[in-house]
Order: structure tokens, then C-alpha cells, then sequence
């Protein structure tokens, strides 16, 4: 298993859940299959978990950098900066994969990193006396840490995912992984096929 391996729950005939329930459309036996040219070379788990990280980057760009428009551009610039760019972002992940930069999301993904920073952003914007900041902050944090990004994004990104992509968006990222994968041990992933 290597960096980026997580665990996962395989429905058989249905899906796989990879821990923290992101679901994949296609069953164990049938990512085994698509995937049998290179899990010689990486394993399923760690497939999954590449797949799980690069799904965060938008989420991971947007806590980060809202902090910083916070408090160098205003509330207005900030909220729709980062919307923006979480937008760019989602879209992206979908067509491209950089194995570099999702050691990154790895890393700036970590929870505990996440409160530690923000906190410390509260403090400046409590010092600097920015109160309605700090709790835009919070607020914010707060809107990332139950998901509602997803939600809210969801809805709007949904219909031109559908126009776009013939994959679920778990899914493109899952079969882009194993194209990077393909053409870095020069394989011909075009030959493959994800769902038959």
C-alpha cells in the first residue's frame, strides 16, 4: 500500500464506498478488471485514494485562500474569488490530474491544519478589528467543514457535469488516475473500458 491508500467498502454488482463515502458506480471485480493492466504496478487502494484527494482540491483551494482575500480584499471579494476559483477548480480536477499537486491536497487536508489556521486567522482579524470578518471566517469554515459546499455546488455544477462528462464525477477522476497511471508505465489506456 502506498501514500495515498485508503480503505474501501465494495458493494458487490453496485459500487465501492472509499472510506469517508465518496462511491465509485463500478463493484470491486469490475475496477479490478478495468484496472488489471496497471495494479501490477499500483494498488487498488491507492487508486481510490489518489481519487479521494483530487476530489478535495476545489474544497482545499477555497479554505485556504478565502482567509487571505478575507483579510487582504474585503467580504465581497472573497466570497465570490474563492467561488470562482472553486468553480475552475472542480471543473479541472475533471479533465487534468497532477499526481504532484494531489501531494499537496494530502497535506492541506488535514483537519487539525485546517482549525489551527483558521484560528489564527480569527486572531488577526480580531486584532485588526475586523469582528465581522472573524465571524464571516467562522462561518465559512463552518460551511466548508459540513460539506455544504458540496451541496451548493452540486446543484449547480450537476447539469453541465451531465453535458460534459459520460462519467459520475468520482468516476472521471477515478478513470483519469488510471490514464496517468497508463501512459507513465506505457500502457494505452484508450483500449480500456471502465463499465461494459
Amino acid at each position: 500500500m502506498g501514500f495515498f491508500s485508503v480503505e474501501y467498502q465494495n458493494v458487490p454488482g453496485q459500487c465501492v464506498y472509499a472510506k469517508g463515502g465518496l462511491k465509485f458506480r463500478a463493484d470491486e471485480d469490475a475496477l479490478l478488471r478495468y484496472f488489471a493492466p496497471i495494479l501490477p504496478y499500483v494498488s487498488l487502494n491507492d487508486l481510490i485514494g489518489e481519487a479521494v484527494f483530487w476530489i478535495l482540491l476545489p474544497s482545499i483551494l477555497a479554505i485556504w485562500t478565502f482567509p487571505i482575500f478575507l483579510y487582504s480584499q474585503g467580504i465581497l471579494f472573497a466570497i465570490i474569488a474563492t467561488a470562482v476559483l472553486y468553480l475552475i477548480a472542480e471543473i479541472l480536477t475533471l479533465i487534468f490530474y497532477i499526481k504532484p499537486l494531489n501531494y499537496l491536497v494530502f497535506i492541506f487536508a488535514n483537519p487539525l491544519l485546517k482549525v489551527a489556521a483558521y484560528i489564527v486567522w480569527a486572531i488577526i482579524l480580531i486584532l485588526s478589528g475586523s469582528i465581522l470578518e472573524a465571524i464571516i471566517l467562522g462561518i465559512y469554515f463552518l460551511f466548508f467543514a459540513f460539506g455544504l459546499d458540496v451541496l451548493m455546488f452540486g446543484f449547480l455544477l450537476i447539469p453541465l457535469f451531465v453535458k460534459l462528462f459520460s462519467l459520475a464525477p468520482s468516476d472521471q477522476v477515478l478513470r483519469n488516475i488510471n490514464w496517468y497511471y497508463g501512459r507513465k508505465f506505457g500502457l494505452d489506456p484508450t483500449e480500456w473500458k471502465m463499465y461494459n
